[in-house]
């Protein structure tokens, strides 16, 4: 079983992109983040012909998230993970018995500011719900846009990134009491070097400078990380020559594990 994440930043531009990436690399489900697409604008029918079932919330021109899947979502939770605001930033169901929460986290913009204690609050709201989901299902992956580098080697240079946005002291103390609930980073079951990224700016060659964070993430269960045998980071996507119709890439790669 292949389960993959994705930040796309909006659904419309990068349309070609992920129907090729569904031919390349087959996922039984991939999960997808910034759609930015209301929902009566969500191009369905482009997974529907070719045989895939897709869940989704959205809004106008900003968030929204998807899940597309070879088979049926059961148990569907649209937008679990809210606070007043009311963003649409988290889609839930269970496909083959496996709880996958797809969430994209609240940037925060800059420490202290009002949309950083959002992100705080967004975030206790997902502590919340995980607890309460992880009672009734042992099999469970959170994954997405986290918008939080985990340590200082998912940075491209720790000094430069200390105390700031994605990489605060609160951010990562948010992150590690999620891991205490009983999810685990499959990313260090792996032998990947330090700094390996699934973001880089559009700006300045960040990406050939390596100029990235490692924001992506795919959280498990210990029933779902028992069985992960494998973890990929497509940076393929990031080329501009990789979609022959759609040159213009997510700043995100895809990250997929498979599962026995």
């Amino acid at each position: 079983m292949i389960i993959a994440t994705w930040n796309v930043n909006s659904i419309k531009v990068r349309l070609h992109a992920v129907l090729q990436y569904l031919s390349e690399e087959s996922p039984d489900v991939l999960v997808l983040q910034e759609t930015k697409s209301i929902d009566d604008n969500f191009p369905l029918e482009a997974f529907t012909d070719i045989g895939y079932h897709v869940i989704f919330c959205g809004q106008k021109t900003y968030n929204g998230v998807a899940i597309i899947s070879v088979l049926p979502a059961e148990d569907i939770h649209y937008n679990p993970v809210k606070t007043n605001e009311n963003e649409m930033r988290s889609i839930s169901a269970v496909y083959a018995g496996i709880r996958i929460v797809n969430l994209y986290v609240v940037n925060g913009q800059n420490v202290d500011t009002p949309k950083y204690d959002y992100k705080i609050k967004w975030l206790k709201k997902l502590l919340a719900y995980s607890k309460k989901e992880l009672s009734l299902n042992q099999n469970m992956l959170l994954l997405g846009d986290f918008n939080i580098a985990p340590t200082d080697d998912d940075v491209f240079d720790a000094d430069v990134t200390k105390d700031e946005i994605l990489c605060s002291d609160k951010e990562r103390d948010m992150l590690s009491k999620l891991l205490a609930l009983g999810f685990h980073d499959l990313f260090y079951d792996y032998d990947f070097p330090s700094q390996t990224f699934t973001w880089w700016d559009y700006r300045g060659g960040a990406f050939q400078r390596n100029i990235g964070y490692r924001i992506d993430l795919l959280l498990a269960s210990d029933q779902v990380r028992s069985r992960c045998t494998n973890y990929f980071i497509d940076k393929k996507t990031r080329h501009k020559s990789w979609c022959v119709n759609e040159p213009r890439t997510s700043d995100h790669v895809p990250v997929r594990v498979l599962l026995d």
